[in-house]
């Protein structure tokens, strides 16, 4: 994905000019974005750096040249300060999964200074997450899991939030509830909320950014 120009809008993320490959392809090159608050919804082409580009988001990648920045100050290269900006909730299985969703939750609580316990607990209620508080998480179905998972990144108060394809082995009454999150997460005048998803986000699609990673592509026929 080559460069392309920065928005005008105000941006709570900042990436410039970045450059990342694997050893077989080249997925972005010089490419820039300034993220702004409410919901991004990245599009692409199977291939086309979905993952890849909340991975480098997240810090778990980091790109061969160019520059994150959150709010103008706080730099990818101060890992520990710039991670507690951000909150990635991935595709695979969540992480610490030795740890009950209550042992999870109070971790991230003490990890993430803004997290809020009101909107934890009205998720754990809209997710019917109550009964497996005291469970295990490695015994939890997967679905369970992802529930837990986002809960924890929609309760967290970080000024960005990363969600790679949230509605993953979730049941109908849950989808409806993430949207619903979704929609809400697409007002937040403070925040950046960045999904890749190949399902449809419902309503909130209506008030997102769309970024397509697919170039010379209709973004509205990419998912």
């Amino acid at each position: 994905m080559t460069n392309q120009s920065l928005p005008t809008s105000p941006g709570i993320l900042e990436a410039a000019n970045i450059n990342f490959a694997y050893p077989t392809r080249q997925i972005f090159t010089q490419w820039s974005h300034r993220f702004g608050p409410g919901l991004t919804w990245v599009q692409g082409r199977n291939g086309e750096g979905k993952s890849t580009l909340l991975r480098i988001v997240a810090g778990s990648l980091d790109p061969q040249t160019g520059s994150l920045s959150i709010r103008g100050t706080i730099q990818h290269n101060s890992p520990i300060e710039y991670r507690r900006l951000q909150f990635w909730c991935g595709p695979s299985q969540i992480p610490f999964d030795h740890l009950t969703p209550l042992e999870y939750f109070s971790f991230m609580a003490h990890l993430y200074p803004g997290f809020d316990k009101d909107e934890l607990k009205r998720h754990i209620d809209a997710f019917a997450l109550n009964q497996f508080l005291g469970s295990q998480l490695s015994i939890l179905s997967t679905g369970t899991q992802r529930k837990v998972w986002i809960s924890a990144a929609l309760s967290a108060g970080t000024p960005i939030t990363l969600l790679d394809e949230p509605f993953n082995a979730l049941d109908a009454a849950s989808t409806a509830h993430l949207r619903k999150a979704l929609k809400i997460a697409g007002h937040d005048a403070h925040r950046a909320y960045i999904v890749v998803s190949h399902e449809d986000i419902g309503p909130a699609g209506e008030n997102a950014v769309i970024l397509n990673l697919s170039p010379n592509r209709d973004a509205s026929s990419v998912i």
